[in-house]
């Protein structure tokens, strides 16, 4: 099979989060969506954000906090994407890492001492430079990373409301 071909067949299948192309029961794009990436350089640029993100995140809050505001991350941006656009080919899983950096801000600014941040060193580095470039993807990146961004804060306030975060 023709590699383009597989790739497009797989992405019709298992990707792409726009709600007038699902079938019935085909909510799981919503989190298999995320796991798809547009080519080489779009999957190591999240896979170095998630890694550099849960270096300055993961050991402080826990891994299942950090997963479920990933989750919650993606799947929402995604979901209300979805409602106002045609998003068949979205992919990525930068909304959640989105979300988590969102986190990483909002728990900084709440005690300086939780998370000691400094440029100079890698995550720091990488996390802020994703930040800013991962916006220059285009005019949808941009709106996904904006959600991913809000779902974030709004988590991680939950969270530090109920406190179960810090």
């Amino acid at each position: 099979m023709d590699k383009l071909v597989f790739k497009d067949t797989l992405l019709e299948w298992a990707g792409g989060k726009s709600f007038n192309n699902m079938q019935g029961k085909e909510w799981y794009r919503m989190l298999t969506g995320s796991l798809f990436h547009q080519n080489i350089l779009h999957l190591l640029g999240n896979a170095y954000g998630i890694y550099f993100v849960g270096i300055i995140l993961e050991d402080k809050i826990g891994s299942w906090k950090f997963l479920a505001i990933y989750l919650i991350g993606n799947i929402a941006a995604y979901i209300v994407y979805a409602i106002f656009s045609n998003y068949t080919e979205g992919t990525g899983a930068s909304p959640g890492i989105y979300a988590l950096i969102a986190c990483i801000i909002i728990l900084h600014l709440y005690n300086r001492d939780f998370l000691n941040l400094q440029f100079g060193n890698w995550p720091v580095n990488y996390t802020f430079a994703y930040l800013i470039l991962g916006n220059l993807y285009g005019m949808g990146a941009f709106i996904v990373h904006i959600l991913g961004f809000s779902f974030g804060i709004i988590i991680t306030l939950i969270l530090l409301i109920l406190r179960v975060l810090i």
